[in-house]
């Protein structure tokens, strides 16, 4: 894992999302375009002002940028599921494999 170029492939991925490009993005963040790609491609992290401000223009929380586990592998996920199953109790255990159940047929 690689923190720069995660939270900057999150930042792509939230813009392509709202249907703008780098440069408008570094405008409304009042940022240079070039810094802006330096951001998405993990050469450079931004300060904290300069998230919220990402933050702002893209109408999202601030913690979206962090949220990245669709970027993580799947042996990394099936551990994390497994993880979480073991520590589950048996009620809520049972209610996770009914949503499971349920979303796969």
């Amino acid at each position: 894992m690689n923190i720069k170029k995660d939270f900057g492939a999150r930042i792509k991925e939230l813009r392509n999302k709202k249907g703008i490009t780098q440069y408008q993005l570094a405008e409304m963040a009042g940022v240079d375009p070039k810094h802006l790609s330096h951001i998405e491609t993990g050469r450079s992290f931004p300060k904290a002002d300069l998230i919220e401000k990402f933050a702002c223009a893209l109408e999202v929380d601030y913690l979206e940028f962090f949220r990245i586990e669709h970027f993580l592998g799947r042996e990394f996920m099936i551990e994390k599921i497994n993880s979480i199953l073991k520590n589950s109790s048996n009620e809520d255990l049972t209610r996770i494999f009914k949503i499971i159940n349920s979303c796969i047929n």
